[in-house]
Formats: structure tokens, sequence, C-alpha cells
């Protein structure tokens, strides 16, 4: 056999209540925004060409708005 397969398994780390919290927090954060995209997917695919147009231009602000240039 290889030596991958008989090598130990690291030994494992318990983690604090803190720790654990943060990697679930990470999930819903996840899962919400996951959500809002499908809405916003949703509500776009439904509205009117005006409203689309105001959705790209508010977009284009906010990369504006961030950018370092």
């Amino acid at each position: 056999m290889s030596v991958v397969v008989n090598r130990p398994a690291p030994p494992t780390v318990e983690l604090s209540a803190a720790e654990r919290e943060w990697i679930r927090r990470q999930g819903v954060t996840a899962r919400v925004l996951a959500e809002e995209h499908r809405r916003m997917r949703e509500r776009l695919s439904t509205s009117t060409g005006a409203e689309l147009r105001r959705v790209r231009e508010q977009f284009a602000r906010d990369q504006r708005r961030f950018s370092r240039g």
C-alpha cells in the first residue's frame, strides 16, 4: 500500500464556542446572499425596461464609489 494510505491521521482540535458560531454564521451569510440573488433575478426578469436600466445605473454608481482610481 502507499505511504499516503498508511499515514496516521492528524490529531483533531476542539473548536471553541466562538469558532463554531463564526463557522455557522458564514453558512447563514452565504445562504442569505444566495436567496437575495435569487430574488433579484426573479424581480428583474419580470420588471420593465426602465426599472432594469435604473438598477444597472445604480450598480455602476456603486462600482465607481468603491474603486480606487
